[in-house]
């Protein structure tokens, strides 16, 4: 009796353009800014926010034992409100403080995939998993959008663009290698991720005309699909 055939093992998915969303929970750090001439210190808490992208790349395909490079292009949008405002030391409580703050981020990304099927010759589940590591440079306009407290009215209203960088690791999962046969699926990865941003020297005038610097940086976890053409 001739032994049946042996499966063939899935190979890593050939290089092309893709196209792929992001969206992440986003923890911003405080920032702050000065008024009345540098008299007081604004500390701005943040409660949990969201940051949202689209990205165009293009994924090299397998260049050495599962390792994919691939780079994209990335424009998204994040937002997150005041939680409270903290003025020389002294808390305002939540209810009296308000405002929000607004990022429009844009950058070169670069990302190193690893193809575990590929890597270890395999088929089945583990082919689909595939860790990935990376991040970005760019631009971020970060905006703090009429920031105050009850008692003073808006003392803050004004954005600035600087540099901005961010650095990426998760896990991608490749849905046609888990038996998702349906065209919809097809060349389709979802991924789950970290990110750092950071935007440093953003310059800020407050309403009251006083200069100051401050740091945008957050924490993120994200969620994203990614479809290979």
């Amino acid at each position: 009796m001739a032994p049946e055939p042996m499966a063939p093992v899935q190979i890593a998915t050939p290089g092309g353009f893709y196209l792929a969303s992001l969206t992440g929970v986003s923890f911003v750090d405080d920032t702050s800014f000065a008024v009345l001439d540098g008299a007081a210190v604004v500390d701005n808490d943040y409660e949990t926010g969201y940051y949202t992208a689209l990205r165009l790349g293009y994924s090299f395909g397998p260049v050495f034992a599962g390792l994919t490079p691939r780079v994209e292009l990335e424009a998204g949008y994040g937002t997150a409100s005041i939680d409270t405002h903290t003025i020389n030391g002294v808390e305002i409580d939540s209810a009296d403080s308000f405002g929000d703050i607004r990022t429009y981020q844009g950058y070169v990304n670069g990302y190193f995939d690893l193809d575990l099927g590929a890597m270890f010759g395999t088929a089945g589940p583990l082919s689909a998993i595939t860790p990935y590591l990376g991040g970005g440079v760019g631009f971020a306009n970060v905006e703090l959008k009429k920031q105050g407290v009850s008692a003073t009215g808006v003392v803050m209203d004004d954005d600035d663009t600087a540099f901005a960088y961010h650095l990426d690791a998760g896990i991608g999962i490749r849905l046609d290698h888990l038996g998702l046969s349906t065209s919809l699926f097809e060349n389709t990865t979802f991924e789950v991720g970290y990110r750092y941003t950071d935007v440093s020297g953003v310059n800020l005038t407050a309403r009251d005309g006083t200069e100051s610097d401050t740091d945008y940086t957050s924490n993120m976890v994200t969620f994203g699909l990614r479809r290979q053409f």
